[in-house]
């Protein structure tokens, strides 16, 4: 669970202010338009469809048509104008939800949340949260009998990147029945529509439906744009465009102001390919505008979107507003953005011809005009446009600056994958010389991979911080924190603790208060100190972190550093100073609509886990519940294993076994494909191993012990949480339960070094699971009172702290030790409280499973696992390199343990164990 890429909480993935509102506002509907009712008849019955698709080249009127329909028929709706930019995952998010808070202001509250939780959360959660929110929302609201919302993704074509094709796709499975979707793009989208249009979920309108009918030409041509063209000439310019309505506007642009001659000249010549028609014709217009006014055109169209100021920018004039309005009354390919009018975007394709033009004939200006785009970017705040133009004004050293001195706030903002796009474009000569950027980079490569290039990029920025002659102290300082704590979380992962202890220490030495690092700093140096055994000086750094990210105004941190703070206080048996902890942070997470923050699930997980240990099932069952919930929606693999062998722990307790199997592998899928924290890993087993004892299959139990890699004579690794004693429960248990006492001695050496070790550490909770391991092992070896001083010890470290499922959890072999343990007045009290306890444990039995004679070998298992995919005995023998008669012989004494007589039954039982 420790940090990876540094971040911190805002109040959103990207704040309301630093939004484009003009992405969201519906295109005005034109008064003059030519009526196609059959169309918006088709989008009218598409409402009971989940997408309808309007896909189609440019300039068939997709948009035009959308916003006509919801003009006339006014229905509820939200509306998104995507850009290239919104391949960024985060930032497709943040626009989608507010674009739908447009209808609905309380919508995505919650979901704006999640994309500022420390790791930014999986699509899914976010997605999750938002669709929950859209039907508890609009459920309330008060709406007509079958009335829809819609949601407009304009422009869809300009998005590539998967992740936001795959939000979409979840998006599109998970509608609430009050709102549709609706697509307009250029071309389709890798997203299902196969199974949509099998299910009848599917409306499309393409380019065939689009097209001009030639009454419709006729309406076009004569009525709106006023040429009174005759039906043949009509006629000719339908065919030649194929009904392409840009093609139309274009060539009626070009007809305006000639003779009747002329036109039928022109309609003659009118002849090509679209291509080299808008090449034509696009020049045909723009010759028949006034130098200033083709100026204009050609210096602009480097722009997605422009407003009057930013138009004066680049065109070094003062009449940018009013030429946009003479623009938009004129027709001439201009759509105003917002309702004021004040902004505007070119007609895409349009777009394309102007900038091919400028190109053309002012090469040498285009680096200026996107200098001063970048500029004017910069001085809105706007850094993400600001940037893209000083890359595209070929200026690399402007767009190295821009990135150093927005990327701490891009990182707050969770603009990571927008960071790292720049950071890569960057020439790795610049970035070698600027210790920013190796910094950034070296956070990036931790965080994203492959995490084997981190130190380089590390070493790197310390190599450009010892050439930054221009860099004042305070700067290097910084830096170097930033350095310090990258090498921190990496010698984390490469478990080398007095690297992680050094380096926290160097980075909280230099970290400058304000900045996001020193609360990072404060959490690597709590877990080295985990890594040490000293809870008490891991609980110190936790709570430091804690109360940084408090005073930096980041109740997310601040919640988090409480449940790391609360986990020490456990080790140290304080239960109940752990739960006010907790529920001293859980207010942080509280937001104004009664919702709280994800992370807050951090807090839950632990609240859930004290109430089982006390035996509280139901409070527990509150608190997981919740918590499970809330884990994967903020998606980090850590908090979800946790959460969900917590909640494991608590089904067993409650004697369901199916459930707890469910809980484990949902906690085993998500454990896949990642690197967990060690500590987090040492607890997957022991949830492992729990289920296994409880279903009676102490074979599975074997096999983990056999392959696990631990020995009793290893030493111990407190990151990993004392590991062994999960391969101690295991060789107890055989003793216990009668399978094997094989390893009972090395059990009992073992657990004496385990309990020096918690000791040392001042882990009395892991103590006391190593007391009651001792004692029924003393038992199962016949010592009743060194089996009775061990239960002794241990009641006497968990009664103050009130521990109830440490005992219960281990059965009826307890239930006696107590009840000798109470004959002899040890801890009546107690005593009499924890039997009373186990009087309330429902009487079934567990389901047993025929235990193997011995267990399988490392080697036994591998030719088992390709006995089960259906290798030959020669196959085998190639793979492992070894000879046919070897694979026989393995395959004999598989046999004999398994007790069956043929591959298919030995495959089949060596499932049913869970050996393979």
């Amino acid at each position: 669970m420790s940090d990876g890429w540094p971040s911190t909480s805002g109040t959103s993935a990207l704040p309301q202010n630093s939004l484009l509102a003009t992405k969201l506002f519906i295109p005005a509907s034109r008064s003059n338009l030519v009526p196609r009712p059959w169309l918006l008849a088709r989008l009218d019955q598409g409402l009971t469809t989940r997408l309808t698709l309007v896909s189609a080249p440019a300039g068939f009127g997709k948009t035009t048509l959308l916003s006509e329909w919801l003009s006339e028929r006014q229905h509820p709706a939200a509306w998104l104008s995507l850009d290239t930019g919104d391949n960024d995952l985060a930032r497709f998010l943040a626009y989608l939800i507010a674009a739908l808070q447009t209808m609905h202001a309380d919508v995505g509250q919650v979901a704006r949340t999640l994309l500022q939780s420390p790791q930014p959360p999986p699509t899914e959660a976010v997605l999750t949260m938002l669709i929950n929110d859209i039907a508890t929302a609009w459920e309330d609201a008060s709406l007509l009998p079958g009335a829809r919302y819609a949601l407009v993704l304009d422009d869809y074509h300009l998005i590539s990147a998967r992740p936001v094709h795959d939000a979409v796709t979840f998006l599109l499975d998970h509608l609430p029945p009050q709102m549709h979707l609706v697509i307009l793009t250029r071309a389709d989208p890798p997203l299902p529509l196969a199974r949509l249009r099998a299910r009848n979920q599917l409306t499309e309108i393409r380019a065939d439906h689009l097209r001009f009918t030639p009454d419709e030409a006729t309406a076009f041509l004569n009525q709106v744009m006023g040429l009174d063209l005759s039906a043949e000439d009509i006629a000719a310019l339908e065919m030649r465009t194929e009904g392409w309505i840009a093609g139309l506007q274009l060539a009626a642009l070009s007809m305006q102001g000639r003779s009747a001659e002329q036109r039928a000249d022109f309609i003659s010549a009118f002849t090509g390919s679209n291509h080299y028609i808008v090449d034509y014709l696009a020049q045909e217009v723009l010759n028949r505008q006034p130098d200033p006014v083709r100026a204009f055109l050609l210096q602009t169209s480097i722009l997605g979107r422009m407003t009057g100021s930013l138009c004066d920018a680049l065109t070094e004039r003062t009449e940018g507003q009013a030429t946009l309005e003479e623009l938009d009354r004129a027709n001439l390919f201009v759509t105003a953005l917002d309702n004021e009018r004040r902004w505007y975007r070119y007609h895409h394709l349009f777009a394309d011809v102007l900038r091919s033009r400028l190109k053309e004939r002012w090469p040498d200006e285009i680096p200026a005009l996107h200098r001063r785009a970048s500029e004017w970017f910069e001085s809105q705040q706007l850094a993400d446009e600001a940037i893209t133009h000083a890359f595209a004004a070929q200026d690399v050293e402007r767009a190295a600056v821009l990135v150093e001195q927005n990327a701490l706030e891009m990182i707050r903002l969770s603009k990571l994958d927008a960071l790292l796009q720049f950071l890569r474009a960057l020439p790795e000569g610049l970035v070698r010389r600027r210790p920013w950027l190796c910094v950034f980079l070296a956070w990036g490569k931790y965080h994203y991979g492959p995490r084997d290039e981190t130190d380089r990029y590390v070493e790197l920025a310390e190599r450009a911080l010892e050439t930054a002659a221009w860099l004042g102290e305070m700067e290097r300082d910084h830096i170097a924190s930033h350095i310090a704590a990258i090498r921190a979380f990496k010698a984390i992962q490469d478990e080398d603790v007095p690297r992680t202890f050094e380096m926290a220490q160097k980075a909280l030495a230099l970290a400058p208060e304000w900045d996001y690092v020193s609360r990072l700093s404060a959490v690597a140096l709590g877990l080295a100190c985990w890594g040490r055994g000293d809870a008490p000086g891991a609980q110190r750094a936790l709570r430091q972190s804690k109360l940084i990210a408090l005073k930096l105004d980041d109740p997310g941190h601040a919640i988090s550093g409480a449940g790391y703070e609360a986990i020490q206080q456990i080790k140290q048996a304080r239960l109940h100073e752990a739960a006010r902890t907790l529920h001293e942070a859980l207010p942080l997470a509280a937001r104004p609509n009664g919702r709280e923050l994800p992370i807050a699930a951090f807090a839950y997980i632990r609240l859930g886990d004290l109430a089982r240990e006390w035996n509280d099932l139901e409070e527990a069952d509150r608190h997981l519940t919740k918590a499970a919930e809330m884990c994967s929606q903020r998606g980090s693999p850590d908090f979800v294993v946790d959460a969900y062998v917590v909640l494991a722990r608590l089904r067993l307790a409650q004697n369901e076994l199916p459930a707890a199997r469910e809980a484990l592998t949902k906690a085993e899928q998500a454990a896949l494909g990642t690197q967990l924290d060690p500590f987090v890993n040492c607890w997957l087993d022991e949830g492992r191993i729990r289920l296994w004892l409880a279903e009676g299959n102490l074979a599975a139990t074997s096999n983990w012990a056999e392959h696990s890699g631990l020995r009793p004579d290893d030493p111990f690794s407190y990151l990993r949480d004392l590991e062994h004693i999960n391969l101690a429960r295991v060789w107890v248990a055989q003793a216990v339960q009668g399978f094997s006492n094989t390893h009972l001695s090395e059990a009992l050496r073992l657990l004496d070094r385990l309990r020096d070790a918690a000791e040392s550490a001042g882990w009395i909770h892991e103590t006391i699971k190593i007391l009651v391991l001792q004692a029924l092992a003393f038992q199962a070896a016949g010592d009743g009172e060194r089996a009775l001083d061990a239960l002794s010890q241990a009641l006497t470290f968990a009664e103050l702290a009130g521990y109830v499922r440490m005992f219960l959890d281990e059965g009826t072999p307890m239930t006696k030790l107590l009840r000798y343990a109470g004959s002899r007045g040890i801890a009546p009290q107690y005593v009499s409280r924890l039997l009373s306890e186990f009087d309330r444990i429902p009487k079934t039995a567990p389901t047993t499973q025929q235990p193997l004679i011995e267990p399988l070998s490392e080697r036994e298992v591998q030719v088992l696992q390709l006995v089960a995919a259906g290798k030959s005995n020669q196959e085998i023998a190639d793979e492992l390199m070894i000879a046919v008669g070897t694979v026989k012989a393995h395959t004999s004494n598989i046999y004999g343990k398994l007790d069956v007589r043929s591959r298919t039954q030995a495959v089949a039982h060596a499932r049913e164990l869970k050996l393979i």
